[in-house]
């Protein structure tokens, strides 16, 4: 597939845990991939040479055709390139501009050392292949680093702060970051100006990360951490407020718009320390995790995660409460992992009364967001954007054409039922859901980000509650307390809650009705919330017609949606996966394209 590019052109890279690359133009992101998806190891860490790959040729493009290229990193990496700027958390502060002689090739760098001959860092052992460092032969051949190129490396948290502040749409805004210890920061605050600039006004140190205590927990409570931390917030729900002391009381504070408290964050090798649990990364582990295992003994675990989310939506509140203080706005952009915690997020807009149309939080807020944030920040600073951009559809990744997705079932039709429903694939799928089916879609271009929205999905009927526990035990493998979303449809998502129904991307939690109770069970969490997805016709036109449809038969229009992905792996990427998924038996039935495809020892027929 070739798009229409106006440039200047920036390819944006995040090569840590969660690499990805994003293709963006003034215009905003043109094509955005995590190397996960392609790669099928979760939350992949080292450079994404084959996402961008698929970039170049989804869009069209070579190397040369690249004019910035942007890193999440305030170090410079290929330095052999004498043509960069790095752009700190108060903007641009160095820059090299000499020439670059096109007949001078970059050195071969031995396994395990850096450019200057210096031992690489402790989380690149073993995995020394992935390093950066290891694919700039690959990226030359591809036609990058031209005489006209330009590099970046952009500050992990201006990174963030860009994703959220130059894809927010507002002309002005308070702008956030939170995660775990990004280049040494756990949290920014900074001013989103109307002529593009973004003015740091705080900054907290990696001690003080309420990422890093999250991530702590989420390990204590035996989940792999910068993965689970989701079940945390889900079993959070089953814990309840009994007067009871929070034993993490006190650990993070927020003081003028800083973090405050320093726990000592020990990090070590996950996989070392939990080999029974190894993954395929190098993710770090938290001393303190074991200190707090120990309040396993003497407290439930969900009395502990429950405690845990309350300190988080503390911290994550008064930190958004002062931060608007300081920047004397009224809207807020966000990113950074810790703003994945939807229940914080519901409980900021609650509590400080922003409409979700003032609070921005960038769908791709983990670290594979900072690609689109680096690029976009390097075409700030060439002078080819100024106000931010509304993000507008999140469904930026790559697509298969027809034949290819042919070409794919043609070799399973001994094993699979296969029948194109053509322009009727909406009905049929609808139909099918209110059979009682559980159905994963592949449909048109992946979604940007961790959150599946309808895409890469897997549906099911959502007025029967046993179905979570059929989703659980057919596809993901998972705990009991996990959430399912709902997908809505945007005429009746006022009879679901209160209040704005501006909720596109899931990144907020609502209180459910009365009659989402009784109606949709399957989607309402143990604590009475649920994270909707609404669909509208224009934003994703196929989807919403399965919704249409399925009302028309149930007078619902809802749908279970989790993503399609068996516990453990990353959301489907190819046609492939898809029907790997079903040959496995951990989906009923696909809906590929304009094709329905069932197993063929499946008791239903199509």
């Amino acid at each position: 597939m070739t798009l229409r590019i106006r440039g200047p052109v920036a390819l944006g890279v995040h090569w840590s845990h969660d690499a990805a690359v994003s293709i963006c133009t003034p215009d905003g992101i043109v094509f955005s991939l995590a190397e996960e998806r392609v790669v099928r190891i979760k939350h992949y860490y080292g450079f994404p040479i084959q996402a961008i790959r698929v970039a170049l040729e989804f869009c069209g493009l070579s190397g040369r055709d690249i004019d910035l290229f942007a890193f999440s990193a305030k170090k410079p990496m290929f330095t052999h390139h004498r043509r960069y700027a790095v752009v700190g958390m108060a903007g641009l502060h160095s820059t090299v501009a000499e020439p670059v002689d096109p007949s001078v090739s970059a050195p071969v760098i031995p396994p395990g050392l850096n450019m200057d001959g210096t031992p690489l860092d402790w989380q690149w052992r073993g995995f020394e292949s992935r390093h950066p460092l290891q694919f700039v032969k690959e990226l030359e051949e591809l036609g990058f680093f031209h005489p006209r190129m330009k590099c970046y490396y952009v500050e992990h948290h201006r990174a963030h702060a860009a994703s959220a502040f130059r894809f927010s749409g507002f002309d002005e805004a308070c702008v956030l970051t939170l995660d775990g210890k990004g280049d040494g920061l756990s949290a920014t605050i900074s001013h989103g100006h109307p002529d593009g600039r973004l003015d740091l006004r705080r900054s907290s140190r990696r001690g003080a990360s309420i990422g890093s205590f999250y991530q702590a927990v989420t390990e204590a409570l035996g989940f792999v951490p910068v993965d689970g931390e989701f079940k945390t917030m889900g079993l959070a729900a089953a814990g309840r407020a009994d007067g009871s002391p929070n034993p993490f009381a006190g650990l993070i504070t927020v003081h003028d718009g800083v973090l405050q408290g320093d726990p000592g964050w020990e990090f070590r090798d996950y996989n070392a320390v939990h080999p029974d649990k190894a993954v395929d990364n190098p993710i770090s582990s938290i001393r303190q995790a074991a200190d707090y295992e120990r309040l396993l003994a003497v407290t439930s675990p969900e009395q502990v995660a429950h405690h845990a989310q309350a300190l988080c939506e503390e911290v994550m509140l008064e930190f958004t409460r002062q931060a608007l203080a300081i920047t004397g706005q009224k809207r807020v952009a966000a990113a950074g992992g810790v703003m994945l915690n939807v229940k914080a997020n519901a409980a900021i807009r609650d509590t400080l009364g922003l409409a979700p149309e003032d609070f921005f939080i960038f769908p791709d807020s983990p670290d594979s967001g900072l690609a689109a944030g680096a690029a976009m920040e390097a075409l700030f600073h060439e002078g080819a954007v100024h106000t931010p951009v509304a993000l507008g559809s999140p469904y930026l990744g790559h697509s298969y054409h027809d034949e290819e997705i042919r070409s794919v079932l043609e070799g399973s039709r001994d094993r699979c039922r296969v029948v194109d429903c053509g322009s009727q694939s909406a009905e049929v799928t609808a139909e099918k859901l209110a059979s009682g089916i559980v159905i994963g879609t592949f449909q048109g271009r992946l979604e940007m980000g961790p959150r599946a929205l309808g895409n890469r999905s897997v549906l099911a009927d959502p007025r029967d509650i046993s179905i979570k526990e059929r989703i659980n035990a057919l596809l993901k493998g998972r705990e009991w307390f996990v959430p399912f979303a709902p997908i809505v449809l945007d005429d009746d998502a006022h009879l679901y809650w209160h209040g704005s129904t501006d909720y596109r991307y899931m990144t907020f939690a609502v209180t459910a009705t009365p009659y989402a109770h009784a109606t949709v069970p399957a989607v309402v969490h143990i604590d009475g919330t649920m994270r909707p997805q609404v669909v509208t016709a224009a934003g994703n036109p196929w989807l919403h017609a399965v919704l249409r449809a399925f009302k028309q038969r149930t007078g619902v229009g809802v749908l279970v949606n989790t993503s399609f992905n068996r516990h453990g792996h990353p959301i489907v990427g190819s046609p492939a996966d898809a029907l790997l998924h079903l040959q496995n038996g951990w989906v009923d039935a696909l809906i590929l394209g304009a094709r329905f495809v069932e197993r063929r020892d499946a008791n239903s027929t199509p």
